[in-house]
């Protein structure tokens, strides 16, 4: 079964060999690797292409180049719509995977053709230091049902937010039309989103496969214009909020919580339209039962540019959580 490897490339001159070799140096053979020229104006492109020159290997190699950079959204939605394989896995261009990557997380595939995805593990390089920032050893390997996927995600994050490091069915992406939303940053948040949505058939691979590794001028971090995040996620929230999934609205915005109540006090004196996405978050919170929400969404919405004491929140927050828990949601 040929697997299609997505590698998004933008001024990545320093790491892109790195990336590329550890694709060629795969014990999976059924592979090929397309290469998403975002426009980039270094020497990326040109070393990919010494690398596959080189190559003598079973990997098919394709470059795709687009003439102006769309971002990485676009482009990794380029590399899903070129891909003639039945699976697809998305690698960020700054990151590499361990040899035996693609053949681990294909191999519960193999024997059982249902699954939809497969998750790796990964580590963290932080400046050379290696952190196991992955998966609980206590997730469990298969999960068969949304209800299941959605309680794993939501309430032990075993199903992360991240795009890279799942080896994904061709086939359940274009049925559900999984791309990804273009001209904004986080966009893996609101991917994860729908995602949920629709997963049922998940194998979770405990081995590490995957190594993310931080740099100092990544894509987020060299995104400074605080606008450009804060509407990214306004823009989120707003969707989450307008595609609630019936019978799983509770779930959904109480999936969100901590996360807006951060970003929210993060942005709003930047985008002072976000009470607006706060009076809708609200509003369905009002509307669905999430009482503790409600009331939280009121203070904010209240006293919010006047910096709520985190320490307040935490106390709000515990409360709110033991009140999930006693009645099981979540």
């Amino acid at each position: 079964m040929l697997v299609s490897i997505i590698i998004p490339v933008y001024q990545v001159s320093d790491y892109i060999e790195r990336c590329l070799l550890s694709v060629m140096k795969q014990d999976y053979y059924e592979i090929e690797c397309i290469i998403v020229d975002d426009a980039t104006k270094d020497d990326s492109i040109l070393k990919c292409e010494k690398l596959i020159e080189n190559y003598s290997g079973p990997i098919q190699f394709k470059i795709i180049h687009h003439p102006t950079n769309l971002g990485v959204s676009a482009t990794r939605n380029t590399g899903t719509n070129a891909a003639t394989g039945e699976y697809l896995y998305y690698i960020d261009s700054d990151d590499e995977i361990t040899p035996d990557c693609i053949g681990k997380l294909m191999a519960p595939i193999i024997e059982d053709k249902t699954i939809d995805m497969v998750q790796g593990n990964y580590i963290q390089d932080e400046n050379g230091k290696l952190i196991n920032k992955g998966i609980s050893p206590n997730a469990p390997l298969k999960i068969s049902s949304n209800d299941d996927v959605r309680k794993q995600s939501l309430d032990y994050y075993t199903i992360n937010d991240y795009s890279w490091n799942k080896l994904l069915k061709r086939s359940f992406i274009l049925k559900h039309n999984l791309y990804f939303k273009e001209k904004i940053v986080f966009e893996d948040q609101l991917w994860r989103f729908y995602l949920l949505k629709y997963l049922e058939n998940v194998y979770i691979c405990n081995d590490i496969t995957y190594y993310y590794h931080t740099r100092p001028k990544s894509l987020l971090t060299e995104t400074k214009n605080t606008k450009e995040k804060g509407n990214s996620f306004q823009i989120i929230f707003d969707e989450i909020f307008n595609h609630l999934t019936v019978g799983k609205e509770w779930q959904e915005l109480n999936g969100v919580y901590n996360n807006f109540f951060f970003q929210y006090l993060t942005y709003v004196d930047d985008i002072p339209s976000f009470i607006q996405t706060l009076y809708l978050y609200r509003n369905f919170a009002k509307r669905y039962g999430c009482v503790y929400i409600y009331i939280a969404l009121t203070i904010l919405g209240k006293y919010g540019h006047f910096r709520i004491p985190r320490g307040v929140l935490k106390r709000f927050n515990r409360i709110r959580n033991k009140r999930n828990r006693f009645h099981g949601h979540l």
